[in-house]
C-alpha cells in the first residue's frame, strides 16, 4: 500500500539531498577558488593591486620624510659643532699670549688662521646646501614629467578651489599613484644631495678637529716649556 501526501507518491517523491553530488561539488569548488585566492595574496612575485600600489607609495613618501628630517637634523649638530670648534679656536687666540705663547711664528700663524677660517667656510657652505629648501627644483623636474592632470607635485593648489576640489574629485587612483610615485623619486634624489653635502661637512669638521688639537697641544707645550725656562733663570 502507498500513501499519498498531497497528491503525489511517497515511493515516488524525490526529495533533493543536501549531501547530493553537483551541489557538494559546487561548493568545493568556491572553496578551492578561495583558497587559491588567498595563495595568491601570500605570493611575494605577484604585481600589487591599486590599492596596495597606493599604500605602499605612500609609506614610501612617508619613510623618505622621516630620511629628509634626519639629514637635517645631523646638519643642524654639525652646525652646533661648528660653533663649538670656533668658540675653543677664540679661547686659545685670547689666552695664548698669558700662556707664553705670543712668541710664536706670525708666519706660522697667518697659515693656521687662513686655513681654519677656509675650511669652515667650506663646512659652513655645504652645510647650506644640506639644508636649503628643494622646492622649485622639485616642482620644476615634475613639471618635465608627463602630465597626470593633477597639481600635487607643485605643492601649491589653485587659486580657485572649486578648480581644485574638481581636480580631486576627478582623479582616479591610478593618477594618484603616478603623483606618488613621481613624489617619491624627487625625495630619494632630494635626500641623495642632501647626505653628499652632509658628507662634506663632517669631512670638513675631522680637519678642523685635528687642526684644533694640534694648535692646542703646540701652545700647551710652549707654554710648559717657557715656565720650565723661567723657573730656572729664576733658581739661578
Amino acid at each position: 500500500m502507498q500513501s499519498t501526501v498531497g497528491g503525489g507518491s511517497l515511493g515516488q517523491a524525490a526529495l533533493p539531498s543536501p549531501f547530493s553530488g553537483s551541489t557538494f561539488g559546487q561548493e568545493e569548488s568556491k572553496a578551492d577558488r578561495r583558497r587559491r585566492k588567498d595563495a595568491e595574496r601570500l605570493l611575494e612575485t605577484r604585481l600589487l593591486d591599486p590599492w596596495e600600489r597606493y599604500r605602499a607609495l605612500s609609506d614610501h613618501v612617508d619613510h623618505l620624510l622621516d630620511v629628509t628630517e634626519l639629514a637635517d637634523r645631523k646638519t643642524r649638530f654639525a652646525l652646533v659643532i661648528l660653533g663649538a670648534l670656533n668658540a675653543v679656536n677664540v679661547l686659545i687666540a685670547v689666552r695664548a699670549p698669558q700662556l707664553g705663547a705670543d712668541a710664536l711664528s706670525p708666519a706660522l700663524l697667518q697659515s693656521y688662521i687662513t686655513g681654519y677660517v677656509l675650511i669652515s667656510l667650506y663646512a659652513a657652505v655645504f652645510a647650506i646646501v644640506a639644508l636649503r629648501p628643494r622646492s622649485q627644483e622639485m616642482d620644476g623636474a615634475a613639471a618635465q614629467q608627463a602630465p597626470t592632470g593633477m597639481t600635487l607635485l607643485a605643492g601649491t593648489p589653485n587659486t580657485d578651489a572649486d578648480a581644485y576640489y574638481d581636480t580631486w574629485r576627478q582623479a582616479d587612483l591610478s593618477q594618484v599613484n603616478r603623483e606618488l610615485a613621481m613624489r617619491s623619486h624627487l625625495l630619494a634624489r632630494a635626500n641623495t644631495e642632501k647626505f653628499q653635502a652632509l658628507r662634506r661637512v663632517y669631512h670638513g669638521l675631522l680637519v678642523l678637529v685635528a687642526l684644533t688639537a694640534i694648535v692646542a697641544l703646540f701652545v700647551g707645550f710652549h707654554a710648559m716649556t717657557s715656565t720650565a725656562a723661567v723657573a730656572a733663570i729664576a733658581n739661578l
